[in-house]
């Protein structure tokens, strides 16, 4: 079983919550148990225990320690922020952002570190970790790692444009995605992925398992991404039966 499934943040009114993923994952894991399945990959965050005050993390945390106090042979992959895939929300919405406005800001000084991972490593360590039998937990990133900055300055080059990033204070940066959501129906950024990725968390201390580069993609394909805006609430739909 390769459990992909999670929601991104708590939204009674369209039916899913982090607390929902949690029992959902479990009877996900169930039920393959139930079907002879042998092994599990699931496909957890980067630095799950660092973000107490998050219900994304705390739920990341309960769905892995779930699967260690269990008699199921598992693999737990922790991937950073992905790139690569047909649908890639995050820096989708900054390109779409970037290319509408002249101006762009990050939160704080955007010092803080960002690695992120193409989706075919992930693929590929998920299917080599399906083979194998040992429980592991392994974090999956790829080989750059960039200031939050120099990142977006990237995504600027590449994208052949000329903007502005300016360091605003994380409060104005909120503000200013929530009245942008207001606008385009969706939640464009929430205070705790602010505060995750200022942290740290979207970058890892351990070895990369990824070896696509970043630097390479966004140079290829920089000056054709981001030309539609991913709007998240829309194009997820979870329903209770």
């Amino acid at each position: 079983l390769y459990n992909t499934y999670w929601v991104r943040y708590n939204h009674p009114r369209h039916n899913f919550e982090h607390d929902i993923a949690v029992e959902n994952s479990k009877r996900l894991f169930a039920a393959a148990a139930e079907a002879g399945v042998e092994r599990i990959v699931h496909f957890s965050v980067a630095h799950p225990h660092k973000a107490p005050d998050w219900t994304y993390f705390r739920g990341k945390v309960a769905v892995e320690e779930h699967l260690h106090e269990s008699d199921y042979s598992f693999a737990i992959l922790r991937p950073t922020v992905l790139f690569g895939g047909k649908r890639n929300v995050l820096i989708n919405n900054i390109a779409w952002m970037l290319r509408r406005f002249p101006v762009f800001g990050v939160f704080g000084m955007g010092n803080y570190p960002i690695q992120p991972v193409h989706v075919k490593d992930v693929a590929r360590v998920a299917v080599e970790q399906g083979l194998q039998r040992a429980n592991v937990t392994l974090d999956v990133t790829g080989p750059e790692t960039f200031r939050y900055k120099e990142y977006i300055r990237l995504m600027v080059k590449s994208m052949g444009l000329r903007r502005l990033i300016l360091p605003v204070p994380s409060t104005f940066g909120w503000l200013f995605g929530k009245a942008l959501g207001l606008i385009l129906q969706d939640l464009v950024i929430t205070r705790a992925e602010i505060r995750g990725l200022k942290k740290g968390l979207m970058a890892s201390d351990e070895k990369p398992l990824g070896v696509l580069k970043f630097t390479k993609w966004i140079a290829e394909h920089g000056k054709e991404f981001g030309n539609r805006y991913q709007n998240d609430l829309k194009e997820r739909k979870y329903r209770i039966k």
